[in-house]
């Protein structure tokens, strides 16, 4: 009886550790970088510093799921942005969600990317570096605190996405029933959608995304090409896809955006193309992007446009080199000079 006992606990522990699961993660990333900005004046401002986010930021995290009914589990993530260069710098969280997950999709709690974010990370061929010359993620928000996200199953290569988020979570009213301007409970709540479909070689995002009683500067090459002057929702709109030939991938982003009262609105509109090529232990990677914005006093429309080129080397599966080079520009009557920035990386990512 007690050999039978011993062999039925050591059966429950067994499979009550198959059925959950912690996983230790992140990424070590520092690159040298070389950042020019000629700015609307002619000025020029040089930098030359080691930053730990060239290709990706350095970061450490925790993630894990456990099953707690059949078909239904329950999954948490809690990631954190770390300098390993510098003893001063405070860690930030990138990610802080729990959730649970099933037949019927999945829905987390907590802070986490936007959707529009998602959209672009995914569909960026050199995955968002800190460097000029992409010009689509210059509109968005990357993440949002107290967001309510949930996914649907995959239908035939489709599923959509739900993303609510609370701004303002307090609302203060005074005596005589006025709401207070800033504490209304309503300023920076969001709303977004998303669409997305994956089936072989072909992947398609959509997205949109609304934010209440929001102003945002949106700047391009260090220049402030967008800012509302009256204050009222600020929307986002995104389309990503991409198509693998084997030799090479294709991607393309598209991002919309507006902000203001009809008689203030200003607008950021931008396309960007890339080309991933693989070839032996090097990836190479090119974007070209065009847009054009609608400035805070102007009816003219800026012209902006961008390239950003990549080399990555992997030493291995876990390590890679690589150098990043970037330009944007500016272009509009009202400039004397055109605003520009220029970027070269030389970086070490290791990922675990």
């Amino acid at each position: 009886m007690k050999k039978t006992l011993l062999a039925l606990a050591v059966l429950a522990a067994t499979t009550a550790q198959a059925q959950s699961s912690v996983t230790l993660y992140g990424i070590a990333d520092v690159a040298y970088n070389k950042s020019v900005v000629t700015s609307s004046a002619g000025v020029k401002t040089e930098t030359n510093d080691f930053i730990t986010n060239g290709l990706s930021a350095s970061r450490v995290g925790f993630k894990g799921d456990r099953e707690i009914a059949p078909g239904l589990k329950a999954n948490f993530v809690m990631e954190f942005e770390v300098d390993p260069s510098t003893e001063t710098q405070t860690i930030k969280t990138r990610t802080g969600t729990v959730g649970l997950s099933g037949g019927l999709g999945g829905a987390t709690f907590g802070r986490r990317n936007t959707l529009i974010k998602d959209i672009e990370y995914t569909f960026d061929v050199n995955m968002d570096p800190t460097a000029a010359g992409y010009l689509g993620n210059y509109a968005r928000d990357s993440r949002r605190d107290d967001v309510v996200t949930y996914t649907t199953p995959v239908f035939n290569g489709f599923s959509a996405d739900v993303q609510i988020g609370l701004g303002s979570t307090t609302k203060v009213t005074n005596a005589a029933g006025v709401v207070d301007a800033t504490n209304n409970g309503k300023t920076g709540d969001s709303t977004a959608f998303g669409l997305n479909y994956s089936n072989g070689p072909l992947a398609v995002k959509f997205g949109t995304e609304t934010v209440k009683n929001t102003v945002k500067d949106i700047k391009v090459a260090g220049y402030t090409v967008a800012k509302a002057t009256a204050v009222d929702d600020f929307k986002n709109d995104a389309l990503g896809a991409s198509y693998d030939l084997g030799m090479a991938k294709l991607f393309f982003v598209n991002t919309k955006s507006k902000q203001g009262t009809e008689a203030t609105k200003v607008t950021f509109d931008t396309n960007n193309v890339g080309v991933r090529v693989p070839v032996g232990a090097f990836t190479f990677n090119a974007n070209i992007s065009e847009g054009k914005a609608k400035l805070t006093n102007s009816a003219t429309k800026a012209d902006m446009s961008g390239v950003q080129l990549s080399v990555w080397y992997a030493l291995n599966k876990d390590t890679t080199l690589y150098g990043i080079y970037g330009n944007e520009k500016i272009k509009h009557p009202t400039l004397t000079t055109s605003p520009e920035q220029k970027s070269m990386l030389f970086g070490l990512r290791y990922t675990f």
